[in-house]
């Protein structure tokens, strides 16, 4: 079994740096003539004659003995390695230690061929060395940045000592009252390490982030805040701090921080100024170092009741309907991030109350809620969706959350849940409210257990609040509008709105979300074309008769009030297949009406007997002989109020 790693070579560092092309035999000859009675070493002497500069001795012997070069200006440093090699030893041996793995103890020297160095410090580490080269100047400067790291850190975050005081939760049980929480250290005594972690979790907070990403580069570890749906820089360190800033993240969520090649998840809890914070960080190995994305649960932020959400009145109305049935399913649907989670956590504080037995069961729990029974999912421990749901059934609940509708399993026993008596309210992901009845078919839930069981479907996106600093009235842009469905001869009546970006919106021109909602209510006719197996197309149709306000409506409609942009709307609505903007009455039409059902404007020149779609130069249909006389698209004029709404007149 190999016990060490010294570079196996024979020949001294002057002989190797000859074979390199670096040193002639005669300049060799006489530097080590001088060594023997300066006592200094043979690189010291080779640099201060101008033989070679250090970069070239280094890249020298490692490419003659096959030995990893490291930049140490960039390279990252492990505290745990650090702990193992005191700066005493460290500046005698011109060595640093890099990284820890198992009992190999990776270290950088200026001179690999030092086995009596090597060997005194595998004695005094009890490790097994892993040599590397580097320069001695490099050497030297990495041994003063780790060694004196508090300077350096302090030289980062220039404004430090203004951050808030942030305290480590000593127990991350939250059964348990703040009075119970413990202060890891007052800010003026920390560690510099633990100040910058302390600033980055304070600032992302500030900022009102959901998610901090540290992300290791080649040469740089890139700190980015995720605010309002978006990734912005905060913050660009050195390299180096890489090592100690993630192992003090590790620390903090109770991870192992000498495992590097796998994932791992862990939480924490903080308190910023007097507020509670939980945290759930999570590691990734990637090609320049463990990338950590650390997610903030603010339960503080949670919705207290349905009225904080945003909604219209009429969405409002129709959403407190169905939480307030005694039974069934309430689906809530979007792709992540959409806000499903928070609308779902707004319904159970609506509806909890002494007299109701409310369990929820997710993966994992985000927000911790008094008078909640809230269950874990852990799929390592055997605690699944479709093991724990029927457990939780046994417990006499009223209402039930389930985090996401992931299999057939899950789906068929909520929905038996549901007839037995029990309000359901889960997610799924899908685009909109009718594409949920298609997955949940595709899932293989049979068509009738569908109309019987579902009571409402909710499709929810969330856009960017324009910020009403900077907010300023901008040209509508018609090949934009055209994206929208709406006319270009519109576009002069419309006034539209963008942020120009400011110190209040981080020059982003928005500051904010605010929820578009589609709401899909199962009348007695809805719940008899589902089954009957009727296809999406039929289902919509009726739908959009009965009252369905699909979700570009309720984007355009903000984008119209100047709460968000034309480009948010784009970005957040599907547009495809969504029909088109009534010229007449400004609403949304579907794709296969020929008319609106509004107003009665005829959006595409059809037969008025046939419904085939002709020119309307023709004085019959080619398809059926009706005559098309009279059957024109009627003309539209558009003025404003006096509130400054367009309002269209046909003639």
């Amino acid at each position: 079994m190999k016990t060490s790693t010294k570079p196996q070579a024979k020949k001294q560092i002057g002989d190797l740096l000859v074979e390199a092309g670096l040193l002639t035999q005669e300049d060799l000859k006489n530097v080590l003539r001088e060594q023997k009675s300066s006592g200094k070493r043979l690189g010291e002497l080779l640099v201060t004659k101008k033989f070679c500069t250090e970069a070239e001795i280094a890249t020298g012997l490692s490419i003659q003995l096959g030995v990893t070069l490291v930049d140490m200006k960039n390279a990252p440093v492990e505290p745990s390695a650090l702990e193992l090699m005191n700066e005493k030893l460290a500046r005698k041996h011109t060595a640093m230690p890099i990284a820890i793995e198992g009992r190999n103890l990776t270290v950088a020297f200026a001179d690999p061929l030092d086995f009596d160095a090597i060997e005194s410090l595998q004695f005094a580490t009890g490790t097994v060395i892993q040599p590397v080269i580097a320069t001695a100047k490099g050497i030297g400067w990495a041994i003063d940045k780790h060694y004196r790291i508090g300077d350096s850190v302090d030289k980062i975050v220039k404004d430090i000592s203004s951050t808030k005081k942030v305290e480590l939760v000593s127990d991350l049980d939250m059964a348990k009252q703040t009075t119970d929480l413990t202060d890891l250290r007052n800010q003026s005594e920390a560690a510099p390490v633990i100040r910058m972690v302390n600033h980055i979790i304070s600032t992302a907070v500030d900022r009102g982030a959901s998610d901090i990403h540290i992300e290791p580069g080649r040469d740089l570890v890139v700190v980015r805040n995720r605010v309002d749906g978006h990734l912005r820089i905060e913050l660009e360190l050195p390299k180096w701090v890489q090592g100690a800033l993630i192992s003090r993240i590790k620390i903090m969520a109770k991870m192992d921080i000498a495992e590097k090649r796998l994932p791992q998840d862990g939480r924490f809890g903080v308190k910023i100024s007097g507020d509670k914070y939980d945290f759930r960080a999570s590691t990734l190995p990637a090609n320049f170092g463990e990338k950590i994305v650390i997610r903030i649960l603010d339960s503080a932020s949670v919705p207290k009741s349905m009225d904080q959400l945003g909604l219209e009145e009429a969405e409002l109305k129709k959403l407190m309907s169905v939480i307030r049935q005694p039974q069934g399913i309430v689906l809530v649907t979007g792709p992540t991030g959409s806000g499903k989670t928070t609308t779902l956590y707004a319904a159970l504080s609506e509806i909890k109350s002494v007299e109701k037995n409310v369990t929820t069961l997710e993966d994992p729990i985000e927000y911790e809620l008094d008078g909640i029974n809230q269950i874990g999912i852990n799929e390592k421990a055997g605690r699944t969706f479709p093991v724990m749901l029927p457990s939780i059934l046994r417990q006499d609940p009223d209402v039930i959350m389930v985090g996401e509708m992931r299999d057939c399993e899950t789906a068929m026993i909520a929905m038996q849940g549901s007839l037995t008596g029990h309000l359901v309210l889960t997610t799924i992901h899908t685009n909109h409210t009718l594409a949920t009845i298609t997955r949940l078919r595709d899932l293989g839930i049979p068509s009738y257990m569908i109309a019987s069981t579902i009571t409402g479907i909710v499709a929810q996106r969330l856009v960017r609040r324009i910020c009403e600093s900077c907010r300023t009235e901008v040209p509508a842009d018609p090949d934009m509008l055209s994206r929208l469905g709406i006319s270009p001869k519109n576009a002069e009546h419309m006034k539209l709105f963008e942020g120009k970006g400011c110190a209040n919106c981080g020059n982003t021109g928005y500051q904010g979300r605010v929820g578009i909602y589609e709401m899909l209510l199962l009348t007695p006719r809805l719940r008899e074309q589902i089954a009957n197996d009727a296809p999406e197309s039929t289902i919509k149709q009726l739908a959009l008769a009965e009252g369905l306000v699909p979700l570009r409506t309720g984007a355009l409609d903000k984008m119209l009030r100047g709460i968000t942009t034309a480009s948010e709307v784009l970005r957040v609505v599907q547009m495809d297949d969504a029909g088109s903007i009534c010229p007449s009455c400004h609403d949304v039409v579907s794709s296969d009406f020929a008319a609106c059902p509004s107003c009665g404007t005829r959006i595409v020149d059809s037969c008025g007997e046939c419904r085939h779609v002709v020119d309307m130069s023709w004085k019959f249909c080619g398809y059926c002989a009706a005559p098309l006389a009279g059957q024109r698209r009627p003309r539209t004029t558009d003025t404003r109020d006096g509130n400054g709404r367009f309002r269209t007149s046909i003639s």
